[in-house]
This record gives C-alpha cells, sequence and structure tokens, in this order.
C-alpha cells in the first residue's frame, strides 16, 4: 500500500510537467502543426495513457494502442467511433522496405526511461497491441544497435535517432508507434527499490505510414 502511496504523489507530481510527441513521421496526434489537414489537438503532448495512475492502478499496466487509455471505449486515437476521431487514414510519410529512417521525437520535459519502436502492416486490418498495448509488429533495430534508445537530456529536446525498416516489409498503410516508459518514478521491481524501477509512466504515439518496395 505505501508503494501505490508514493507511486500516487509521484504521479500526479508528474502532471504539471510537460511531456512529448513524435513528430517524424509526424503522428496522427501531431499532423496539424506539419500542415495536414487533420484535427488539431493542443493536447498532443500528452498521450500518457490516461496518466501513470490511470494506466498502472486503474488500467492493470495497460495503455490504448496509440496513447489512449486504455478503459476508453471508443478511443480517439485509434478509432474514435462516435467521436472526434484522429485516426484519419491519413499516410504522414512515405519509405522504403528495408530503409534506414530518421525518427525524431520532441521532449517538452525529460520523463528519462527509454525509446521503442514498432511497425506493422494494418492496410486491411484495425489497429491491434498486445496485452499491455504494445503494437502487434517488429520491433525497429536502431542503426546505434539494440532496439531501445535511452532519454538522456534533463530538460526540452528534440531526439534524432535512425531506425531500420524491416526488409521486404510493404504496405499501403502501415502504422509506426513510438513506446516511451519513463523513468523519473519510485518503484520496484522483484525485490529491487529504486528510481526508474516499478510502474512509470508511459507515453504512446502513432503514425501511419506508408511502405513501398
Amino acid at each position: 500500500m505505501k508503494l501505490y502511496s508514493v507511486f500516487f504523489l509521484l504521479s500526479i507530481a508528474q502532471l504539471c510537467l510537460g511531456h512529448g510527441y513524435l513528430q517524424n513521421p509526424p503522428a496522427r496526434n501531431s499532423m496539424w502543426r506539419f500542415g495536414f489537414q487533420t484535427p488539431v489537438n493542443y493536447n498532443d503532448n500528452e498521450l500518457f495513457c490516461g496518466g501513470a495512475t490511470v494506466m498502472n492502478i486503474d488500467n492493470g499496466g495497460r495503455c490504448g494502442v496509440c496513447g489512449d487509455p486504455w478503459h476508453v471505449k471508443d478511443q480517439p486515437h485509434l478509432k474514435g467511433k462516435g467521436g472526434e476521431s484522429y485516426a484519419t487514414g491519413t499516410i504522414s510519410k512515405v519509405y522504403k522496405s528495408g530503409q534506414i529512417i530518421d525518427i525524431e521525437v520532441l521532449l517538452t520535459m525529460s520523463h528519462k526511461g527509454y525509446f521503442e519502436f514498432r511497425v506493422g502492416d494494418f492496410t486491411n486490418t484495425q489497429v491491434s497491441g498486445d496485452s499491455i498495448g504494445k503494437l502487434k509488429g517488429t520491433l525497429l533495430k536502431l542503426q546505434s544497435g539494440g532496439t531501445q534508445f535511452t532519454v538522456t537530456e534533463p530538460g526540452k529536446y528534440l531526439y534524432k535517432i535512425k531506425a531500420h525498416l524491416p526488409s521486404g516489409l510493404k504496405c499501403k498503410r502501415c502504422v509506426l508507434q513510438w513506446w516511451y516508459k519513463g523513468g523519473n518514478n519510485w518503484g520496484c521491481d522483484k525485490g529491487n527499490c529504486g528510481m526508474g524501477l516499478g510502474p512509470q509512466e508511459h507515453f504512446v504515439n502513432c503514425a501511419d505510414i506508408k511502405i513501398e518496395a
């Protein structure tokens, strides 16, 4: 109980800070910033699964695939039936199969932790994820090595990352997911306790892209 109390207080403190979004390729929530005629979301840097408390306590560690709270029936960044939808199907970037791509993430305040990127073909199917919300698809390998990009800068910063698209993957509509697990909350994992361990705040965005041969 003490763990959750401390976690709750730290989570509330984090809500006062800025966050971030995927800007290259432009995510559904942020396309309007880059000349696309898509719905405007002035809170596009706050797709944090409803917040740390909602995700980790109310929803059992689960997030919507594109950053909405998991429990919301018609998630506006996933499908948005019956309300405002940012899932317009608009392609924000076109790539070549197997290409090394440039990815840019703007953080308006660091939450430490790390990024992961996944891509999947959803040309004819609804975008979906695993049991906690990670996109069903391929985890991208970074040109620098590995699959996790560590957040290093303490404040506002534009991260520029190079990643490999899978060879042989072609799609009229693929989705690229940015999955950011923060690391500035105190918690415990398997008996080990400290900053960055245990439940953390997450930020998730989806970008609709096309991959050609």
